[in-house]
């Protein structure tokens, strides 16, 4: 009898835990969701936003109006990868690393894009090789134009690093470079004078440039307007007052201009 007894409240409490835990699982789901709609919608707010960084392109009211319409949420809920998502949107943001702060503040350090080189008349090549177009585009800063077919930016950027080391020993530069549908290259130097190297070993006729006027008894390149340097053993130049004189491999002086091959 006793033993009937025992086995009944056994089989009573069993039956009593089967249940009791899905209901108190329930209980707390309700509970929980309860406490959630009641809960404001931002437990911890983001209360400051700093921005670091060195800008001279970038504005940072623009930085800000990115801001206001990408961040949501609060310390914990923000979604900082849209944020950074965003802010790589602007043109002059080459990068954006963001990190939250306890207790409420968010760090964005912005790294500015630095410009090489205006391409064509609507875009800038960064140092990066990157193409980017600014909302607003000027002409003030002092870095080369360079132009070519699309898609070819990264070699005429390249070919524009070669003439500054070739033409370092004459003191010169280059503030245009252009690469044409032909395939043809042409320049204008930092003093003014036009050159044309064609579409043929140009490193080889730059470089004998560079030997003509490095020379004691060569022309003076502040006379010179234009010279053209697809010729095979020599070069045509033109000079601010007079008519185009040309260069052969066999001559040296003729009327004031020196001939070399």
């Amino acid at each position: 009898m006793g033993a009937r007894r025992k086995q009944h409240k056994q089989n009573r409490r069993m039956e009593y835990r089967r249940w009791y835990r899905p209901l108190v699982l329930i209980v707390l789901v309700v509970a929980g969701w309860q406490l959630y709609e009641r809960m404001p919608a931002e437990i911890m707010p983001i209360d400051n936003v700093k921005i670091e960084g060195t800008f001279e392109h970038l504005s940072r009211d623009d930085i800000q109006l990115q801001l206001k319409q990408v961040l949501t949420g609060d310390y914990f809920t923000a979604d900082i990868e849209a944020v950074r998502t965003s802010l790589l949107s602007l043109p002059w943001v080459q990068d954006a690393t963001i990190r939250r702060q306890w207790p409420s503040t968010l760090q964005i350090r912005i790294v500015e894009r630095q410009a090489v080189a205006y391409w064509s008349d609507d875009s800038l090549l960064s140092d990066t090789g990157e193409l980017f177009t600014p909302k607003q585009m000027t002409k003030e800063m002092q870095i080369p134009v360079i132009s070519g077919p699309e898609g070819l930016h990264h070699k005429v950027w390249g070919f524009l690093v070669t003439l500054h080391t070739e033409l370092s020993g004459l003191g010169l530069g280059v503030d245009r470079l252009e690469l044409d549908e032909r395939r043809s290259w042409s320049m204008l130097l930092s003093n003014g004078v036009e050159l044309q190297l064609g579409r043929n070993d140009t490193q080889r006729r730059i470089q004998r440039f560079v030997k003509v006027f490095s020379m004691q008894n060569a022309p003076k390149l502040d006379d010179i307007k234009y010279i053209d340097l697809r010729y095979p053993n020599g070069f045509a130049m033109k000079s601010k007052t007079s008519q185009e004189k040309e260069s052969g491999a066999d001559l040296n002086n003729i009327s004031g201009w020196i001939r070399h091959a």
